[in-house]
């Protein structure tokens, strides 16, 4: 067949190098003959008188094919002295007469087996469709552990009806043999239970395995096999092979697959050295590769990241070796056979110079999203670092599944008269769904219960109706709706303002709060720009700074009656939240702020390193005119980073105070809760009023003006998605602005789990105070809540 159709591809080739005329055209079916092919007709645009081209032809077998009607489809060519005749030879599909039938099926019923098939009733089909469809049903019944089934289509004409066809599955399940367990035997480092986790097999109880479905198909047993030698190869088991499991049973007579292990021997890094490097001093050149370091353990990911350190190193700076390609080998010691000496092997490119950026695979995404992120421009030379950042960001927009780059030769781009070589620099994408639409019920220890909606893209597009992708904004939409807060939002961010690195935010909202005294309503929107902060000599962005303005009407409502006082003044001045509702109510707030923001985290869920903070400042005028500063800072620490342990501590600060006509209760600060300090009431931290009728009874938190929190805790993981955490919370609420006095200070310690669900991680604490007030505090022991870190 091979032969056939190279002969048919050289004999095309000369013709047409020899212009011949096309003597006459045909289409006929494998037997010759030619009754009711005028739709195939239809699609062949080579026509007799014309002049032979190769192209058309293979043109015209693409439109039949796209017609779905044909099966088979090929192109004959033959020379004569008339010039050249052009015969297609098509088979028609037979359309498939519903439904399915099925033969020998005991685990599966007919109806099942025929959506698994999926047939439709009256569709055309061909032979090679029949055997995938018999294939997709073989492939299910594997799933379920019939590792012998067999399944043969029998294709029969249907009595009278021409053309159509029935189809009968003829299946040999053979015996199902449930796998109740994957054993390993040869494996001395590591247990059984790690090397079943690398390829996602966990007892039942681990949660784990509740989203995960066992290998039982040969390609996932393969895919195993590798997974469980790339984690000993990770670990320095450089020899170690690992064979493909075989079936058996165990003594307890249970089903088991068992892969056979030879560890061989763990290996660490020896003296590491580089070889075939020319244009850069190889001592510095060792020096880029960071991943390993003599002593450690040699694992191949670690050594395969060297590699690509290395040449990205070569491949930049003021000589840029563009195909630049690093391999390297490791020689075990003969009086140390534990320790393997490594060494890189360098082959050097060739400076490149760029000619045009290109981008591909980009369907929604505009090219300029893509291209703002690349450093690079036409006529610079190629810096493997800069592309390689170039890679990262765009990756951490979180709009491909896959990004990656190369370089592509172009015509009359070779080297000469001693200027580099010109090459396109190509960035190829695969995306990824960036929409979100969820419906779900939350709950939390302050919230209560409710209910949400949200509607988000992160490659949001404005001004392209009905498709609104592909822009890189970022627009959301949520309904929070329950018994103790309420929000409607809607906001858009704009990452590249007026094309320039300008990011513009926009929102607005309706957020209400039920509180055990009053009700906040706040209805409003803002506008917000930020900058990166950048300095010489790198110019990479340390951080943003920013303001925003937004525009706010405040409401109180449901607001309890009663006259209070604080105890601890000498004076006889009473308070009354009716009193704040007549002064507060219906009050315009115009807030300006400025602030500086910097976040390293090396992920947004769930970090293990790396920094989040923030600095601000406000001016609110308006009906009420104050203003506030403070900060927020949290940190990451990878304590034992092989076991996933994390360490983080986080502190704030805030204060406020007005320039005239006082400070409202819902401006002021509190503590205490989920959010802030563990084991003691929602705002049960701040300095509190007293109702006159019961001194000591009935009492409002009325805010201070300054407050000041630490968080600390420390979390190791249990299972993938569970972390346990000991933490301790620490903070106080002063009655004036920088009052720091420790009269409201609260220390508490306590102890939780962490549920990390995707777009639904979940926090379970329970804590107790330590050091409480001098009043008393009414403690909350238990406390859960749905968010990231707070």
């Amino acid at each position: 067949m091979k032969r056939l159709i190279l002969a048919t591809t050289v004999l095309m080739g000369v013709l047409a190098a020899n212009a011949a005329k096309v003597a006459s055209v045909a289409v006929k079916y494998p037997d010759g003959g030619t009754e009711g092919l005028g739709d195939a007709w239809a699609q062949c645009q080579v026509k007799a008188g014309d002049e032979y081209d190769p192209s058309q032809c293979s043109r015209d077998v693409g439109a039949l094919r796209a017609t779905g009607a044909f099966d088979n489809i090929t192109v004959d060519v033959k020379e004569s002295v008339d010039g050249v005749v052009v015969t297609y030879v098509v088979k028609r599909k037979m359309r498939f007469q519903g439904p399915l039938r099925v033969k020998g099926n005991e685990y599966w019923n007919d109806g099942k087996i025929g959506k698994l098939s999926e047939l439709k009733d009256g569709y055309p089909y061909g032979e090679q469709e029949f055997a995938a469809a018999a294939k997709r049903i073989a492939e299910e019944y594997k799933k379920k552990f019939f590792s012998d089934v067999k399944v043969n289509p029998v294709v029969t004409p249907a009595e009278g009806l021409d053309g159509f066809v029935t189809v009968t599955m003829e299946i040999d399940e053979g015996v199902r043999q449930v796998v109740e367990s994957y054993e390993f035997d040869g494996n001395e480092a590591f247990k059984d239970s790690e090397l079943r986790a690398t390829f996602g097999s966990y007892p039942w109880w681990n949660p784990m395995g509740w989203f995960n479905s066992d290998p039982a198909r040969d390609q996932e047993l393969a895919e195993a096999r590798d997974k469980v030698k790339a984690f000993y190869r990770d670990n320095g088991y450089l020899d170690a092979q690992v064979g493909f499991p075989t079936l058996g049973k165990d003594e307890k007579g249970r089903t088991i697959r068992t892969f056979e292990v030879k560890e061989g021997t763990k290996y660490t890094v020896g003296t590491i050295t580089v070889t075939g490097v020319k244009t850069y001093p190889a001592d510095v050149v060792l020096k880029s590769a960071k991943s390993i370091k003599t002593g450690e353990v040699a694992g191949a990911s670690a050594l395969a990241a060297a590699a690509r350190e290395i040449e990205i190193y070569c491949g930049s700076g003021n000589s840029a070796l563009t195909d630049t390609h690093v391999t390297y080998r490791t020689f075990p010691r003969e009086d140390d056979p534990q320790t393997a000496d490594v060494e890189f092997a360098v082959k050097e490119g060739v400076p490149v110079q760029i000619n045009k950026i290109e981008v591909r695979g980009n369907d929604y995404t505009m090219d300029k999203v893509i291209t703002r992120e690349i450093r690079l421009s036409p006529g610079d030379l190629m810096l493997a670092d800069e592309a390689e950042k170039a890679k990262k960001r765009l990756e951490s927009l979180r709009y491909f599944e896959r990004v990656r780059y190369y370089m592509e030769k172009v015509d009359g781009g070779e080297a000469k008269d001693g200027h580099a070589e010109k090459r396109n620099l190509v960035y190829e994408v695969a995306e990824r769904n960036t929409g979100n639409f969820l419906i779900g019920i939350g709950a939390g220890t302050e919230s209560s219960v409710f209910g949400q909606v949200e509607i988000s893209e992160i490659n949001f597009d404005l001004f392209s109706p009905w498709r609104f992708r592909g822009a890189g904004q970022k627009g959301r939409i949520v309904v929070q709706a329950g018994p103790r807060v309420q929000t409607y939002e809607a906001s858009l961010t704009e990452p590249w303002f007026l094309d320039r690195e300008l990011e513009l935010d926009v929102a607005v909202y309706r957020r209400q709060r039920w509180f055990d005294d009053y009700d906040v309503i706040r209805n409003g929107a803002s506008v917000g720009l930020s900058y990166p902060v950048k300095f010489w000599p790198t110019w990479e962005a340390f951080g943003r700074i920013g303001f925003s303005l937004a525009v706010e009407l405040v409401q109180m409502d449901d607001v309890s009656r009663g006259k209070f006082y604080n105890p601890k003044t000498d004076d006889d001045e009473w308070r009354a939240l009716k009193e704040e509702e007549h002064k507060y109510d219906d009050s315009v707030e115009i807030p300006f702020e400025v602030f500086w923001r910097h976040d390293t985290r090396d992920r947004f869920m769930f970090p293990s390193s790396g920094h989040n903070a923030r600095i601000y400042g406000d001016v609110v005028g308006g009906d009420n005119n104050y203003w506030r500063a403070g900060f927020n800072f949290r940190q990451y620490f990878p304590v034992w980073k092989k076991h996933g342990h994390v360490f983080q501590i986080g502190l704030r600060g805030e204060t406020v105070d007005d320039f005239s006509g006082g400070l409202p209760i819902y401006d002021r600060l509190f503590l205490g809760g989920s959010k802030s300090i563990r084991g003691v009431e929602f705002r049960e931290i701040a300095p509190r009023v007293y109702s006159r009728e019961n001194k000591h009874g009935r009492y409002v938190p009325w805010g201070g003006r300054t407050s000041w929190c630490m968080n600390m805790e420390y979390s190791v993981p249990i299972v993938s998605i569970v972390r346990f955490a000991l933490f301790s919370d620490l903070g106080s609420v002063g009655e004036d602005e920088f009052d720091l006095d420790t009269d409201w200070f609260c220390w508490s310690i306590g102890l939780g789990l962490r549920l990390d669900l995707p777009q639904f991680p979940i926090r379970l604490d329970f804590a107790t105070p330590v050091v409480d007030p001098d009043e008393d505090v009414d403690e909350k022991v238990f406390s859960f809540s749905i968010g990231y870190d707070f």
